[in-house]
């Protein structure tokens, strides 16, 4: 890589290049265990800014939660009519929550959060990620 490039560019063309190099990257999974519980317990108390590359290739910030005191409750989903697929295989396996809304297996490297700014739910590849900021207050 040539040394013009800033550190920013360079850790952008590393990630793009699915080559090693961020912290996260070349940590062990102990050291990415506890990095995302520490993600995680920030979401779960307060609001905080990650800044990550998207899958496009674009650097992007996002202001996101985890704490259901800033996550609007959702509407109301309208009821399904009784000619239901069956749904047990679903359930069985893990697809299918006890509200019938499928779900995805949980990715312990990607992190599902409420996009402040966006509404709605979104999420980030914590080997993706390049930071992550937040606030303290201690009123």
């Amino acid at each position: 890589m040539e040394n013009s490039l800033s550190w920013e560019q360079q850790e952008v063309f590393i990630l793009l290049k699915s080559q090693p190099g961020t912290a996260y990257q070349e940590s062990d999974e102990t050291v990415r265990h506890i990095f995302r519980d520490w993600v995680r317990k920030l979401l779960e108390v307060s609001e905080i800014t990650v800044t990550f590359v998207k899958a496009d290739g674009t650097v992007r910030d996002m202001r996101c939660t985890l704490d259901r005191d800033r996550i609007p409750p959702q509407p109301p989903r309208a009821e399904k009519s009784a000619k239901e697929a069956p749904v047990d295989g679903l359930r069985q396996h893990g697809f299918l929550g006890e509200n019938k809304e499928v779900t995805k297996p949980e990715e312990s490297h990607t992190q599902k959060v409420f996009d402040l700014d966006a509404g709605a739910w979104r999420s980030f590849r914590y080997d993706r990620l390049k930071k992550v900021t937040a606030s303290m207050s201690f009123e």
